[in-house]
């Protein structure tokens, strides 16, 4: 395979296309927004507290000067930096919050985002290195594109719900076990619970499940727990350990590892922060 780079910059982010395999021994931050997107086949990538593997079409997102080494890619990585004042300026103009988008360190998958950049990377490679104005101005615009997906669909410190919407196409029976499980969040749900919702054996549905979200359908819940849990962090004035219990978390314990995980903070520091 002949070894292919495409790189774009421009003043609101850049874009980075590569078949290349580069395995990095060093830790790296970078002053920008970063999502990295599997194409196809794996990559994977370590920070301090977590490993991450990502499997075709799914992606995570490293916020401004989150440390994080590459240890290996597959086949392509596909890599697209956001300034953060840009993204931040386009937060704001959707829904006025008063501090800085902080995505959550965590695998993720999305119909809308996995449309664009599989529009996006096919588009690029078609100018390889034959890059003008139209391939520029096209790029501006999908970052803006992006920016707006990213707010909507991912999970971060802004994130109050999860928009199931592009979701019910893709997969009806996950769609209607993902709704069931937000309204009933609280639940002790158990996997077998979960696949009689989508009319599938529990096996079906656990591998169905994790190929449409990413995730596990208990770890998605878990996650969906922590995006509950930070509205109660931003108005109330609850104990951390209330807010754990009320979410369905079976300890406090629980609750501040997965969160730490997710933020690199704890639920009082994140609390703080906003606050």
């Amino acid at each position: 395979m002949t070894n292919k780079k495409i790189l774009i910059e421009r003043s609101t982010g850049a874009l980075l296309s590569t078949n290349v395999k580069k395995n990095e021994s060093i830790w790296r931050y970078d002053n920008c927004y970063k999502m990295i997107f599997s194409i196809n086949g794996s990559m994977n990538y370590q920070m301090k507290r977590n490993d991450f593997v990502l499997s075709k079409e799914e992606f995570m997102i490293f916020n401004p000067y989150d440390e994080h080494k590459q240890l290996s890619v597959e086949n392509q990585k596909f890599l697209i930096e956001l300034d953060p004042f840009f993204l931040n300026e386009i937060a704001n103009s959707i829904n006025s919050y008063n501090f800085d988008i902080q995505f959550a360190n965590s695998i993720q998958k999305n119909p809308q985002i996995t449309q664009w950049a599989l529009f996006v990377s096919e588009y690029v490679s078609m100018y390889n290195e034959n890059i003008d104005n139209s391939v520029a101005l096209f790029l501006d615009h999908s970052f803006s594109q992006l920016a707006i997906l990213l707010i909507k669909n991912t999970v971060g410190n802004h994130t109050q719900t999860w928009d199931l919407t592009s979701f019910k196409t893709v997969s009806p029976l996950i769609y209607k076990t993902m709704e069931a499980l937000m309204e009933d969040y609280q639940r002790q749900w158990t996997l077998d619970e979960m696949a009689i919702v989508s009319n599938l054996s529990k096996y079906q549905f656990a591998h169905l499940f994790k190929e449409i979200t990413g995730l596990s359908p208990y770890s998605w819940l878990q996650v969906y727990r922590i995006i509950r849990s930070q509205e109660e962090l931003k108005k109330t004035n609850k104990s951390i350990l209330d807010i754990a219990l009320d979410c369905g978390f079976s300890s406090v314990s629980v609750y501040n590892q997965l969160f730490k995980r997710l933020y690199g903070d704890t639920p009082g520091t994140f609390r703080k922060k906003l606050k």
